[in-house]
């Protein structure tokens, strides 16, 4: 068994605000085609003829995402750094590619 007592605050953020950043471009993908295919039924909105709106999601969701991300990837591993410190730290098992047994 091996044990991770401590995860790099940083790199945990790095990793969580990119991960959700590219998930909040796909979600912007989505938001875009919904809201370009239905803009023409939106008068209020200056740009929705050209269904602008749409296309700010796809430049607005993954800056939103991987800021929320790189917050939530500090927090979290400041957070899992003090649990860990008070019970010893999380237990994992690994193993080499050679010693896999075969069935």
């Amino acid at each position: 068994m091996v044990k991770i007592e401590k995860i790099g605050v940083a790199s945990a953020a790095k990793i969580y605000g990119l991960t959700l950043g590219i998930l909040g471009f796909v979600l912007g993908i989505f938001y875009a085609l919904f809201l370009s295919a239905f803009s023409g039924l939106i008068d209020d909105f200056p740009i929705a003829g050209a269904g602008g709106i749409g296309i700010i999601m796809v430049i607005v969701f993954p800056i939103m995402y991987g800021i929320i991300g790189f917050i939530v990837g500090a927090l979290g591993a400041v957070v899992y750094n003090f649990v860990a410190s008070k019970t010893g730290g999380l237990e994992i098992q690994l193993s080499k590619d050679d010693e896999i047994p075969m069935m």
